[in-house]
């Protein structure tokens, strides 16, 4: 193969790597689909630029979005972050993830906020 067919078949490559990279949604999860009140969630997230800020969302029971929330991720795109309860209504409530960088949202995860212990 020539110079310039090497050449291309790089660029190629190249190119479909970065376009299977941007097709790839970061994933969010949470610890559990339904927690006691005054408990505390732990929610995790990759798949998101290194070392980049995330926004954070979550509704409410009622719809009502809480303010935005900025969230670092670590040299790998993940990150890990607590959320607690005690400051939220009952009921069933959504969070997502929104990469700052690369515009790319996450999954939508719902989990349900609750009076009893599981």
């Amino acid at each position: 193969m020539s110079f310039r067919g090497v050449f291309l078949a790089a660029v190629l490559a190249a190119s479909a790597l970065s376009v299977s990279c941007a097709q790839a949604n970061p994933q969010i999860s949470v610890s559990a689909g339904r927690i006691p009140r005054h408990e505390k969630l732990t929610v995790q997230g990759n798949g998101f630029t290194p070392k980049q800020n995330v926004s954070s969302h979550l509704l409410r029971a009622d719809g009502s979005e809480f303010p935005v929330l900025p969230l670092l991720t670590d040299s790998r795109g993940a990150f890990t972050h607590t959320i607690d309860t005690m400051i939220l209504e009952l009921g069933t409530h959504e969070w997502w993830v929104i990469d700052d960088t690369s515009g790319r949202a996450s999954n939508r995860v719902r989990f349900e906020v609750t009076l009893d212990y599981r």
